[in-house]
């Protein structure tokens, strides 16, 4: 008596297995490859959150939407649920959404942005201040990154701005500032515990450091109803994260800047294009 097995059978009728090519296979393992980069090689990032405070002696409470070309620089921003009093005066404060800018700005000289550098996650306080009214604005954005292709904020907002007419158009000349790295060891509790605490980092930007302006220079030029508004206004910022640092200043380019208003909608967009070019000669960047 003889007792087959299916291998036996098998050895005896040569069983023929499907095979998959090498060209299958491979294809299979760089779609798997691709799908776990791509989000995190994203050309297009977006944050998302909420801006709370208190403006002019009102309570507000926004939603923020941002998102980023990280390879052109283009930003395209929604603050909404914004009603038309604060519509027409917020549109002169850009920095509710521009924290986005210095994250991904296009880097034609090969240096990383700050999403690179700080994994998404830092906080950034920022000043302005209106020379000719003497209104001052305190912002700060907390942002955390856990992968994907979305950033979140928390932010808040409070103090003072000057007092503009809905009905006035609001228009930004381009400008360029110089983004300064300092090692900072005090600033790891500010830059988030979900990330490497070894290199703690402080980022300064803008025309006054730290919130001081007494001492700046180059205020912001933007038009109100076709003229200039009296004094401009200026902006200091100081950005804090754990990780790396580029070796050089960087220079930031905005260009392209609009600010508007739908009533209908509740909704202040901002439009803008960031370049972020390393300084080549890091003895010509001084803070002044």
């Amino acid at each position: 008596m003889r007792f087959e097995t299916n291998r036996t059978r098998c050895e005896e009728m040569t069983c023929r297995q499907p095979k998959l090519s090498f060209v299958y296979l491979l294809s299979i393992a760089l779609l798997a490859f691709l799908a776990l980069t791509a989000t995190a090689s994203a050309d297009v990032m977006y944050i998302v959150g909420t801006i709370s405070g208190n403006v002019n002696g009102e309570d507000v409470s926004f939603g923020l939407d941002i998102e980023l070309d990280m390879e052109t620089g283009e930003e395209t921003a929604a603050v909404t649920g914004m009603d038309p009093n604060m519509g027409a005066i917020l549109r002169q404060v850009t920095a509710m959404v521009t924290i986005g800018g210095p994250t991904g700005g296009a880097t034609p000289q090969g240096g990383k942005n700050l999403f690179e550098l700080s994994s998404g996650n830092y906080v950034n306080s920022a000043t302005m201040y209106w020379p000719g009214t003497g209104d001052t604005l305190e912002l700060i954005h907390n942002v955390s990154y856990a992968g994907g292709d979305t950033m979140t904020v928390a932010a808040t907002m409070n103090g003072t701005v000057p007092r503009i007419s809905g009905e006035a158009e609001v228009r930004f000349s381009d400008f360029s500032e110089t983004i300064f790295w300092e090692p900072c060891e005090s600033c790891a509790k500010l830059a988030g515990a979900s990330v490497n605490a070894a290199s703690p980092q402080v980022v300064t930007t803008g025309v006054g450091f730290q919130g001081d302006f007494s001492q700046a220079k180059g205020f912001r030029q933007y038009l109100v109803g076709g003229e200039p508004f009296p004094g401009g206004g200026g902006k200091g910022s100081t950005t804090t994260y754990n990780g790396s640092a580029p070796p050089g200043p960087v220079v930031r380019f905005a260009r392209g800047i609009t600010s508007t208003y739908d009533a209908a909608e509740r909704t202040m967009n901002v439009h803008l294009f960031n370049t972020l070019t390393p300084l080549e000669s890091t003895g010509a960047a001084t803070q002044k």
